[in-house]
């Protein structure tokens, strides 16, 4: 009989979706836990073959415990359900290693038919690792602050987050982004998430999502290198010399260093022009495609931009997609989104047409004319 094993910290929700699911689906058997930790315990003294579980909960969470069951019970399949899903986070839930992602509230039924379809394909479910890189990601737009110690085979590296930011990395005598490089480049870690030290000095400034960019650049130049034969890969006429010699990597993290800083100085300068326009509450820009988000300035507590700027990722390929299919060939401009208050407005970067601006502004302080002039200035600026 199929076990599954559903965790949430919310007690009647736990106990309404574990009851519906054995009265919907026959011959299988539900077990449950209130967090993490209690989740562990079950799968220690049990084999469960399906996991559901949430991600926000109390004493251990959802991502200690995928990064347990991927470490230790690999052969255990997942489903995460969160009530503050975006495209972003479903994303990279998926590519973790969870084969299911489904947002609250939680409609029965299709939880019911995602269980199902899981265990008819159960042969082909299994987590066998962990993508360290999407694992990152994630951790980062929960804005997470923990430690991980890395291993694999004989290496071992430590990657510490404050609120979602990578502020520190360790491994062997290396420490800082060169040590981040390095763990980030390894094919098949191991991954332990271990509770933060109270102080940790900050050696890593490069934005978590450059980061990662220049660190498979990086591992994209040793793949390219050393498939090349020794006789001709240093050589610029490619012919044979004994005489030159090409250090490697070919670009290092030194080297892109220029190249990344000026991006990020134009990225931050843009936003805060931004920010200068009367009225804005808060401004991010953001990539539609990838729905990364490059910067962000403003906002509140309880306002996150990084969230806001994945979301109208979607708006912005909604509105790709409905012009296509309409056979529309001219260019967005801006999209305006007006709410009681405040108005969202989405301006897309013509000399980089994959990004655009999320500005917020408030209604009664702010003129949205002139934000879109102010706005259609700043882009013709901005280069990355």
């Amino acid at each position: 009989m199929p076990t599954i094993l559903i965790v949430d910290d919310e007690k009647l929700f736990l106990s309404s979706v574990s009851e519906g699911i054995s009265d919907t689906l026959d011959g299988v058997r539900v077990l449950t836990a209130g967090n993490g930790e209690e989740a562990i315990q079950v799968l220690n003294g049990t084999s469960v073959d399906l996991m559901v579980t949430d991600l926000k909960m109390p004493v251990m969470d959802g991502f200690h415990l995928l990064a347990h069951v991927m470490s230790e019970k690999p052969s255990t399949s997942a489903i995460v359900m969160t009530a503050f899903g975006t495209a972003e986070i479903e994303k990279q839930v998926r590519k973790i290693g969870a084969i299911g992602y489904i947002e609250k509230p939680i409609d029965l039924q299709v939880l019911a038919d995602a269980i199902q379809e899981v265990l008819f394909k159960r042969t082909g479910g299994f987590l066998r690792g962990i993508n360290l890189s999407s694992f990152l990601q994630l951790l980062g737009i929960e804005r997470k602050t923990c430690t991980l110690n890395v291993r694999q085979d004989t290496l071992a590296g430590i990657l510490v987050f404050h609120e979602g930011e990578l502020v520190n990395a360790r491994t062997g005598s290396t420490e800082g982004e060169e040590a981040a490089y390095e763990i980030i480049s390894w094919s098949n870690p191991e991954i332990e998430i271990g509770n933060i030290a109270k102080k940790q000095a900050r050696t890593i400034q490069t934005p978590l999502d450059q980061l990662l960019l220049d660190a498979h650049q990086i591992l994209d130049e040793r793949v390219r290198d050393e498939s090349l034969s020794p006789d001709f890969k240093n050589t610029s006429d490619g012919l044979p010399s004994e005489n030159i010699q090409t250090p490697f990597p070919a670009e290092t993290p030194r080297d892109t260093k220029n190249k990344e800083t000026t991006d990020m100085a134009n990225v931050k300068d843009s936003l805060t022009a931004v920010m200068e326009i009367e009225g804005t509450v808060g401004a991010a820009l953001a990539d539609w495609k990838s729905g990364m988000c490059l910067g962000t300035i403003g906002g509140t507590p309880t306002y996150n931009l990084e969230i806001a700027a994945a979301g109208n990722t979607e708006v912005v390929r909604a509105k790709m997609k409905a012009m296509a299919n309409l056979g529309i060939k001219e260019t967005i401009e801006d999209i305006l989104i007006t709410l009681d208050t405040q108005f969202h407005l989405i301006r897309l970067i013509k000399n980089s047409p994959n990004l655009f601006f999320y500005v917020a502004i408030k209604k009664d302080s702010g003129n949205l004319a002139l934000a879109r002039h102010k706005l259609s200035q700043i882009e013709g600026g901005l280069t990355v």
